[in-house]
């Protein structure tokens, strides 16, 4: 009997868990994880974070680098479009490859229960728009 409520609790730790929103830290992380990949020219993990398979083949034929890409040099400010289900993340930083700075717009779709990035329609993201017609869920090392 004991084992039979050790289980059910146990289930019902789970299936709570599992139904939690989405936390503006693991937007964060997945925005990182996907500017990192692309800064090293690391084509396969690109593809990972991508959400329409052969949408962004940039750096299929590059050779990798070591960027030195941290979470910590990215400014990350993240809102959610409660009515298309999606994030928006405006990341600011600046170039490890280079001298200029980079505002990237990064639009988040969920697919196979994974974040994942939209190319296509993170270059129809207008900065002003999103700040105006958004609630800002998050800024991640905003000073």
């Amino acid at each position: 009997m004991k084992k039979l409520v050790f289980l059910f609790i146990t289930l019902i730790v789970v299936l709570t868990g599992c139904s939690q929103n989405t936390s503006p830290e693991e937007i964060a992380d997945t925005a990182y994880k996907w500017e990192k990949a692309k800064f090293d020219r690391d084509y396969k993990k690109e593809q990972k974070f991508i959400y329409e398979k052969g949408s962004y083949e940039v750096h299929k034929t590059a050779k990798k680098v070591n960027s030195g890409l941290r979470y910590e040099d990215i400014r990350f400010e993240i809102y959610y479009d409660k009515e298309l289900e999606q994030y928006y993340v405006l990341a600011d930083f600046d170039n490890p490859n280079g001298d200029n700075a980079v505002e990237e717009n990064i639009v988040l779709r969920e697919r196979d229960d994974m974040w994942k990035i939209d190319i296509s329609k993170s270059s129809d993201i207008v900065r002003d728009e999103i700040k105006k017609d958004y609630k800002r869920e998050a800024c991640i090392h905003c000073k």
